[in-house]
């Protein structure tokens, strides 16, 4: 058990999936003196194209890559589950490593991705399953002592997480300002060369850019990334 509690738990699917939806609210966090820490759920195995590529050799890149990114983006502790990627299960396993962590590093704020996201019949599977288990983690387990009485005996302590941040969201209802933080964003994705290309392919570093555009349309800043942040409810 730490000492002191982590201001955000972000829980990730997949290497790379956290600098894409987050990346410049957590540059801007971490600039702020906030302590962050991932969870990087799968190793990302699958994430190729390429028959040659083996899924041993690129999990282990992948995890390098992962490491690379967050500390340009300031996060000094990625913890790696090392799921088989295509492979998260809703199994009591998973549900308690989970449980286990918000316990443990006791966030003020818990990020993940959205299990309703904004492509409506093409989802990754371990996207749906991973946000629906770590909401279900914040409310009401984690609040609900009696359904983790061996974690109790370890010395957990039941924690309310104050809000969840939801990327890739089909209900959007917060936005940050990353303009500042963009291209430590842009420079975090590069560490990735895995999945985007060495260099970043032209048409994917657009994308990002016109994506964070359109986010601040309307606002009195240039760039911005969005979510939906709901505030967790206290255990009835």
């Amino acid at each position: 058990m730490r000492d002191k509690a982590v201001y955000m738990l972000a829980f990730s699917p997949h290497p790379i999936d956290t600098e894409w939806g987050i990346g410049g609210t957590v540059a801007r966090m971490t600039r702020e003196g906030k302590e962050v820490v991932y969870v990087v759920c799968t190793n990302g195995d699958k994430g190729s194209s390429d028959p040659d590529m083996k899924p041993e050799k690129l999990a282990k890149i992948r995890e390098q890559e992962q490491l690379a990114a967050a500390k340009v983006l300031g996060v000094r502790e990625v913890i790696f589950l090392r799921y088989p990627d295509l492979g998260l299960e809703d199994t009591p396993e998973f549900r308690k490593e989970v449980l286990r962590l918000i316990l443990g590093y006791r966030p003020e704020v818990v990020a993940t991705c959205d299990p309703n996201q904004n492509m409506r019949y093409f989802n990754n599977r371990d996207h749906r399953i991973l946000g629906r288990l770590v909401l279900d983690a914040v409310w009401p387990t984690a609040q609900a002592p009696n359904t983790y009485r061996d974690l109790l005996e370890q010395g957990f302590q039941l924690h309310r997480v104050k809000e969840v941040l939801l990327w890739q969201t089909s209900e959007p209802n917060y936005k940050v300002d990353i303009s500042d933080t963009f291209d430590i964003k842009m420079a975090a994705f590069r560490c990735h060369k895995s999945q985007i290309g060495d260099p970043v392919e032209p048409e994917f570093a657009n994308r990002i850019l016109q994506g964070a555009r359109t986010v601040a349309e309307g606002e009195n800043y240039k760039l911005g990334e969005v979510f939906h942040r709901a505030e967790v409810p206290p255990r009835l």
